[in-house]
């Protein structure tokens, strides 16, 4: 570490007394030289400043995985990061989320490491072949299949993250992805037992990418999860939601039930443009199942369609052609099933000449920009904010009718976490007139799910305190905010089921950002 200071950076310390129980914030002037770490400078704290400053440490490697903190609302390790590289003048150190706290950013990881109480931790055999000797040889092609996963140092930092560890019977990501590791271990035989053990808490993961995006390791634990629902597919053992989806799925192809002849029902009376009628138009608007379906959803496919009218843009929809996306369903583990709906629309893409998708939701622009075999297809697609952010920065969009409310803006998983479209939404709310724009505590890439991804939106059967989307819910009440504005058909549905959950439908609404465009012009 270099001896010249090259800043001094104030650190606030969320604080907790177990003596007198009551949380308070301290505040530390720290001189931060070249090469400083948070954990170096939680130690010249408690050396210089405050002895009494409680935190964990101990290998200062990255290895033990003991000295995970929240900093400036993310998780990281504080051996792994140098304070100059976080580019701030102020920062707000506070304990990891979800467990509960011991004192100041001590807290008590028995939850976490209950989750492998549910799994083996070691190689199943059965007892006749342990019984007898033999070399065991494995090559390199099926040992690279789960290195990565072999990197975890249990540090907690995926379950403090996790939407779905508000829930006791999810076992936590990195619990998952260990006994993939197993799963996928041509030595271990205890296939049936592994899948038995995660039956239950493994549909509660709503596939937001948290563990995976802060993993100071990089282990991908949310395809692992993924990969285990595909097992459990193939082997019939799913629940009856699950199996209710994935049957509405192929029979009608989406997720509704509804027959595909009423796709287009939601444009009644509107000047919308379907094939095979035309075949041809600047933008292919792909619409969702949740918009063309259900009644509460289709005011957004209206919104977005009338905007695009009002912007003169040429048009048009795949109408009945217009397949299931497929996100929710590949993410739920039906990989023949999302191959299927993804070989449609990809061939109907071909049919239709179009210069770019517009898709209303974040499931269906991530899934055609990154699963393959739409990823490969080259599909030029822009999520429907883009376009409207766009068009507001060139002047064809100007929102003129005020909305003078205070507005927290929730960042949907799939359009922040997985794809990064942060600025978007919020020039679009900032070129709203009479708009307070208000950030959640837990905003952009730390943004909590609302709990919908991963197909839960149709399989939640979760206790309503143990739904994330009334935890969001609670979070927005607090900020004293009269309107949650999103950018997703999903959330917007979650939300708003929270909201009549909490009884709180005269204290706050929910809104997608095109119904609340339409309403302005």
């Amino acid at each position: 570490m270099s001896s010249e200071v090259e800043k001094i950076v104030e650190f606030r310390i969320r604080r907790f007394d177990p003596e007198q129980k009551r949380h308070y914030m301290s505040t530390f002037k720290v001189p931060v030289r070249k090469g400083m770490t948070l954990l170096d400078a939680l130690m010249y704290i408690k050396e210089n400043l405050d002895e009494t400053l409680a935190f964990r440490h101990s290998c200062r490697m990255g290895i033990c995985g003991s000295c995970g903190i929240m900093v400036n609302g993310k998780p990281m390790l504080a051996c792994y990061t140098q304070v100059l590289h976080l580019n701030s003048d102020s920062l707000l150190i506070e304990p990891l989320q979800n467990m509960p706290v011991i004192k100041d950013l001590v807290v008590d990881l028995e939850p976490f490491f209950s989750t492998y109480d549910k799994i083996k931790m070691v190689l199943i055999k059965p007892e006749e072949k342990l019984k007898t000797p033999g070399e065991f040889i494995q090559v390199p092609a099926e040992l690279k299949k789960f290195w990565d996963l072999t990197l975890c140092t249990k540090c907690s930092i995926c379950y403090s993250v996790c939407p779905a560890a508000i829930d006791e019977k999810f076992l936590a990501p990195s619990a998952l992805s260990t006994n993939y590791r197993f799963i996928s271990d041509s030595r271990d035989e205890g296939f049936d037992e592994r899948l038995k053990a995660v039956t239950e808490g493994v549909w509660l993961c709503t596939s937001c990418n948290s563990c995976t995006l802060f993993c100071p390791k990089e282990v991908d634990s949310s395809s692992s999860v993924i990969e285990e629902r595909s097992l459990m597919v193939e082997t019939g053992e799913i629940p009856r939601t699950v199996k209710d989806v994935l049957t509405s799925v192929m029979r009608y192809h989406n997720p509704m039930g509804t027959h595909p002849s009423k796709r287009m029902d939601w444009a009644q009376g509107l000047n919308v443009k379907t094939y095979p009628t035309v075949s041809k138009a600047d933008v292919l608007y792909f619409v969702c199942c949740l918009t063309a379906y259900d009644p509460r959803n289709q005011e957004i496919a209206r919104s977005m369609a009338s905007i695009l009218n009002r912007l003169g843009v040429d048009f048009a929809t795949l109408g009945a052609e217009e397949w299931c996306c497929g996100d929710h369903i590949l993410r739920l583990g039906e990989k023949g099933l999302f191959e299927l709906l993804a070989e449609h629309n990809v061939e109907m893409f071909g049919k239709f000449e179009a210069g770019k998708i517009v898709t209303l939701s974040p499931h269906c622009y991530n899934t055609f920009r990154n699963d393959p075999p739409y990823s490969d297809a080259g599909l030029n697609v822009q999520h429907y904010t883009q376009l409207l952010a766009e068009a507001i920065q060139n002047g064809t969009l100007k929102p003129s009718k005020p909305i003078n409310k205070r507005v927290a803006y929730h960042d949907p998983c799939f359009l922040g976490k997985r794809n990064e479209i942060y600025e978007a939404p919020r020039q679009i709310l900032e070129a709203i007139s009479g708009l307070e724009l208000v950030e959640m505590k837990r905003t952009r890439e730390n943004s909590f799910c609302c709990g919908g991804g991963a197909g839960r939106i149709w399989t939640e059967e979760a206790a309503p305190e143990k739904r994330p989307c009334v935890n969001r819910v609670k979070e927005a009440l607090d900020l004293g905010v009269e309107l949650i504005a999103t950018a997703c058909p999903f959330c917007v549905s979650t939300l708003e089921d929270a909201v009549k959950v909490l009884e709180v439908e005269d204290k706050i609404a929910v809104k997608d950002i095109a119904e609340l465009i339409k309403q302005t012009l």
